[in-house]
């Protein structure tokens, strides 16, 4: 060995973030641990994603990467990076989130498809460390290029780790980061190494805005027309639903709208224009809708699933899409003191209640079971809350929080039926600047062949499948999609300006960099530009048709 260069820092979370692990917890997909309890990145899988990153950036696949043995078992040499596992600084506080999917035919909440998953909140904290060793038989500057393109990367744009990438969880990026290198060939350089750690190098400065190579971003300024909110289930009688919120780091919270969230939308549209267009029906089975079996565009963006309901190993085994959608949160914080009063508030007059408005003080009604909560009790209970909400409103700017209350209509005597009275809190956007852009990246390389059609040509994939995402912004543009609760009953419409849709495109992204700096209204208005995506788009759905 010549020379070992060391990258250290912190991996900070950008958005929250999930690494599976196989512990027992309260949720069905609990994070990853070491011995001693501690939440991690693991090195295996830094090392993964790492290495695909720089290998779509188009950089050599370094032999320092280590190199598989042959067929027949001989040869093959080790790796000479060692990333380590990077445990959480301090004592991160773990999220639990429900997910549930959508089934295409009925509209609503598939059977058997809701799970929790543990998450680590955006600001989370890990101690990095990766070491690149150069050996004597390879040229040493090889490895300098290795780290500092690491580098580059993780202070850059960074790197998604973990679960669920594609929907908005797991992008890491490295601060305070220090580069040292030791020369081993000399004495002197040996001294260094075991005094300081080696010499420290400089490094250049970072643009956390670059666009990664091979990517396609699209910004997407909006402003909600109404309430908007993903909605958290809360115990008690006096709110029944909070809007989904997550800490951002800085010791405050920010209202959520999860990647997978915006990615669902987005996905259920363009399934909903293609079976228009091509006249296919959904399957009946939940599992079946997501193989997206005869909708070539809508895999390539959005993915597919594995045919696991089927002994069939001739079907497609699940492919990632090349779309990924970023987590959006809210550009205005709420203290947590604030939020955390109102939050508790809620849970101790759940307490006193017992789950579901039943005295906790032993009253009965008449046929012996546990009585409901008095109407002044109710009113009073209310009251308390509501003076918490108005010294939340009072601490942010840019968002106000009501408690909407809401009542089911009994179909047969038209009145309000017994015991569905309920409220929620809802946010309002009061400067229609309260969230930062929905950001979309398309990943070029990844729309080389359509997952369901093996043979067809790269160009023709790529331009159908940019086609369909333009149909779907500009309907989103056009006001015909939603985001959050309610959407059918008045909340989570959005607008969108379609001159504020901006295109960037990377490095190694080919003619998409025609989109580079352009408005979706000026593409949408470029017929030269439109006319091979249209026909694309009509060989992909119609065979050609008009």
């Amino acid at each position: 060995m010549s020379s070992r260069w060391e990258l250290t820092g912190t991996l900070v979370a950008q958005a929250p973030l999930h690494v599976g692990g196989l512990d027992v917890g309260p949720a069905q997909l609990v994070q990853a641990r070491d011995g001693a309890g501690r939440p991690l990145l693991p090195g295996t899988s830094l090392a993964g994603v790492i290495r695909s990153a720089l290998r779509a950036q188009g950089l050599p696949d370094y032999r320092l990467w280590g190199l598989p043995s042959r067929d027949s078992g001989d040869g093959g040499e080790a790796s000479w990076v060692r990333v380590d596992d990077a445990p959480a600084v301090g004592a991160p506080q773990v999220e639990l989130r429900d997910h549930v999917s959508i089934d295409r035919v009925h509209g609503v909440a598939a059977r058997g498809h809701l799970f929790s998953r543990e998450v680590l909140p955006a600001g989370t904290r890990f101690a990095f460390r990766m070491v690149v060793d150069a050996p004597e038989n390879m040229d040493a500057d090889m490895a300098e290029d290795l780290v500092r393109a690491v580098a580059a990367r993780l202070r850059g744009p960074g790197i998604s780790v973990g679960a669920a990438v594609t929907r908005g969880l797991g992008l890491v990026r490295l601060e305070d980061a220090v580069l040292r290198e030791s020369r081993l060939s000399t004495r002197a350089g040996i001294v260094a190494a075991l005094r300081l750690g080696g010499e420290p190098v400089e490094l250049p400065a970072a643009d956390p805005d670059e666009v990664p190579a091979g990517v396609l971003r699209i910004v997407v300024p909006w402003r909600p027309r109404g309430p908007l909110a993903v909605q958290v289930s809360s115990d008690g009688d006096v709110v029944s639903a909070f809007p989904l919120t997550g800490r951002d780091g800085a010791g405050g919270h920010r209202l959520e709208l999860p990647g997978s969230s915006i990615k669902g939308v987005l996905r259920s549209h363009a399934e909903r224009i293609t079976r228009t267009v091509t006249g296919a029906a959904a399957p009946v089975t939940f599992l079946d809708q997501m193989r997206a079996d005869g909708l070539g565009t809508v895999a390539a963006l959005f993915g597919t699933a594995a045919a696991r309901d089927s002994d069939n190993r001739d079907l497609p085994a699940g492919q990632r899409g090349a779309l990924q959608v970023a987590t959006c949160v809210s550009s205005a914080a709420m203290p947590a003191a604030q939020w955390d009063a109102v939050r508790l508030l809620q849970q101790r007059l759940s307490e006193t209640t017992g789950h579901a408005g039943r005295r906790a003080d032993g009253g009965q009604n008449a046929d012996g079971g546990p009585a409901p909560r008095k109407a002044d009790e109710q009113r009073a209970a209310l009251g308390r809350l509501q003076h918490a909400v108005d010294d939340l409103n009072g601490a942010v700017r840019g968002i106000r929080f009501t408690i909407a209350h809401h009542v089911a209509v009994d179909r047969w005597t038209g009145g309000a039926a017994e015991a569905l009275l309920f409220a929620t809190v809802e946010p309002h956007d009061t400067s229609g600047k309260a969230w930062q852009p929905i950001i979309l990246d398309l990943a070029v390389d990844q729309l080389d062949r359509d997952p369901t059609k093996p043979g067809t040509d790269a160009d023709d994939d790529r331009r159908a499948a940019l086609a369909l995402l333009l149909l779907v912004l500009r309907d989103l543009c056009d006001g015909w999609l939603g985001f959050g609760h309610g959407t059918t009953r008045g909340a989570g419409a959005v607008r969108v300006d379609a001159t504020a849709v901006t295109f960037r495109a990377g490095h190694r992204t080919g003619w998409f960099g025609v989109l580079d700096d352009r408005s979706l209204a000026d593409v949408l208005a470029d017929e030269e530009l439109t006319a091979p995506l249209t026909a694309a788009w009509l060989a992909t759905t119609t065979g050609g048709g008009a």
